[in-house]
């Protein structure tokens, strides 16, 4: 054995050593000294609320002070952000009954109803509204609200309606106030009916299709997500106006337009190894579009399309497993209330009880909250070494601004290194309160 082997062999194993006697990050720890679930909801709710909303309105990421540039926002998808985050407050509220919570759930439902009407365009749903004046970092066109006040963003997508449609259906259901309701009714016909109107495209208000607003016959058999997405939409038409227009032109689509047949492939199941191959993003649009369709649906003729769609993503297609080792809360919980498969629920609480602050806020961040509240809010790495091919767990990946969008094969690293934006914990927040909404969550734990 020559002497630089050699050599190169004691450092390694030294290095080794070193690692197995180390955190990985942070002080050591146990699993019993990780902050308990509510506790993390608590700090995420104080977060999300005291630097990511404009006035209700759900911003994605804080862009952080640089040289020669104040703090500014980019906000491309308010919309989508603000729908999930309705959504997660009505399940809140639901649960808490508490003032102070429907009191955030109408404010946030308010910036939905001004999200549905800042272009001035009926139907025409924007992106993000802010401030006429307000800085901004994005590549969009941004065009001045009828009243000169604001600025709104265009080029709206089918994502950005799927997630204000999921929050509207769960406010419409959890809010008694017809005042508030009809506001809800109001925004999301007016949403269909443009789409209507425009041979099921969204159009933008340079009279052109926006890029990925499209849900016509010929389009959702290429992409069969926008089929799904579009029962969606009909499907919560009819539950906020009751309006038999909208049931018979869901049920048209969904059987005559064989929209609900195109539904079961929404997810597509390809080799989640192989980088690019699968996109959890419509992961996260799948659930938005089918959590209110299994919640409304009764027709057993139609509602046992969307059974077969969620069975298709939970188990995948041979050799390629769906979500079910992802150890997502969203799917983990959808599945265990209908299709009656509990057997991920406790992975599901592990990946909730291993979410990290560093995947979401840099040191500082993280240190005024530990100061706030007391509490330890950095710890060691607490799940297992990852298998080859297995998706990663939660504490072993990089940061993110949204751990269900994230690739779970593909995103190894640590958290916490510093990163140039920080982003809220809607994510957390809608896994958690899903979790507490379906009762596998206990309230203590």
């Amino acid at each position: 054995m020559n002497k630089r082997r050699c050599y190169w062999m004691v450092i390694s194993l030294c290095i080794t050593i070193t690692c197995m006697f180390s955190p990985m990050y942070g002080d050591s720890s146990n699993s019993s000294d990780l902050p308990p679930l509510w506790k993390k909801a608590e700090i995420f709710q104080q977060d999300m609320e005291e630097r990511f909303l404009l006035d209700g309105q759900a911003l994605c990421k804080l862009i952080l002070p640089r040289k020669d540039r104040g703090l500014t926002y980019n906000m491309p998808d308010n919309a989508y952000m603000t729908g999930i985050y309705v959504g997660t407050l009505s399940m809140k509220y639901s649960i808490t009954k508490e003032d102070k919570d429907k009191t955030k759930l109408i404010q946030s439902v308010k910036a939905l109803n001004f999200l549905c009407r800042a272009s001035g365009i009926d139907g025409l749903l924007a992106r993000a509204v802010i401030p006429i004046d307000s800085p901004w970092q994005d590549n969009g066109i941004w065009r001045p609200t009828p009243d000169g006040k604001y600025k709104w963003r265009g080029d709206v997508s089918s994502d950005q309606v799927d997630g204000v449609l999921f929050g509207f259906s769960w406010a419409y259901e959890t809010i008694s106030d017809e005042t508030v309701r009809k506001e809800i009714a109001r925004d999301v016909t007016a949403i269909v009916d443009h789409i209507l109107r425009n041979d099921l495209r969204i159009i933008d208000a340079d009279d052109k299709p926006t890029t990925w607003g499209k849900y016509f016959p010929q389009y959702t058999v290429i992409e069969s997500l926008n089929a799904l997405l579009w029962l969606q939409a009909l499907k919560i038409a009819y539950q906020v106006s009751n309006d038999n227009k909208y049931a018979e032109l869901y049920k048209k689509y969904a059987i005559e337009m064989k929209y609900a047949e195109r539904a079961i492939q929404a997810r597509r199941n390809l080799d989640p190894t192989r980088k690019g191959f699968v996109n959890h993003s419509d992961d996260v649009l799948f659930f938005l579009g089918i959590e209110p369709l299994l919640r409304l649906e009764q027709d057993p003729k139609i509602r046992k399309y969307y059974i077969k769609s969620l069975k298709h993503a939970w188990e995948g297609s041979p050799p390629f497993p769906g979500l079910k080792p992802e150890a997502n809360p969203l799917y983990s919980f959808l599945t265990a209330k209908y299709l009656k498969d509990t057997s991920e629920i406790e992975n599901a609480i592990k990946t909730l009880e291993w979410f990290p602050f560093s995947i979401k806020w840099n040191k500082d961040t993280i240190a005024k909250y530990e100061q706030r509240y007391g509490i330890r809010l950095i710890w060691d790495v607490q799940s297992p070494e990852p298998e080859e091919g297995k998706p990663i767990p939660i504490d072993r990946r990089m940061n993110t601004w949204s751990t269900w969008v994230q690739d779970p094969y593909l995103s190894l690293g640590n958290p916490m290194n510093d990163f140039l934006a920080e982003y809220n914990g809607h994510d957390y927040l809608l896994g958690y309160w899903l979790g507490r909404y379906y009762g596998f969550i206990d309230k203590d734990r």
